[in-house]
């Protein structure tokens, strides 16, 4: 089983695809970043989150079979569009999709669109 750290579309309740309706998956439990690393901004559809940032971010920790985490892996588009980072989580460590200077070459500017300062996409979406 893999640990991985959801904290967008993928949440319990994700309207397109959260978790919770993935059969090769438990949820271990809410969860928060361990240290304020990240920032997260709002790409239209939906978060991304970006290394060097200074917030904590607020998402889900679930443990997944190697089958689902290769339908992650192809959802996010890794490793050409999304990287993902073992990172320290309320839970324990977890994989953790992000994007880096490579993967959002197209976002240009992205950093200057709405910055989710709390790190949790349920309130931002409300």
């Amino acid at each position: 089983m893999n640990k991985v750290f959801v904290y967008g579309t993928l949440k319990s309740g994700g309207k397109v695809r959260g978790l919770d309706s993935f059969d090769g998956s438990i949820i271990v439990g809410k969860a928060k970043t361990t240290y304020p690393d990240y920032e997260m901004s709002d790409l239209g559809a939906f978060p991304g989150v970006f290394l060097n940032g200074k917030f904590h971010i607020e998402g889900e920790v679930w443990e997944v079979d190697d089958e689902t985490m290769d339908q992650l892996d192809a959802i996010e588009g890794y490793p050409d569009f999304y990287s993902r980072q073992l990172t320290h989580t309320t839970q324990g460590k977890a994989w953790m999709y992000f994007l880096d200077a490579k993967s959002y070459k197209d976002y240009v500017g992205v950093r200057g669109n709405q910055v989710i300062e709390d790190g949790d996409t349920l309130r931002w979406q409300r």
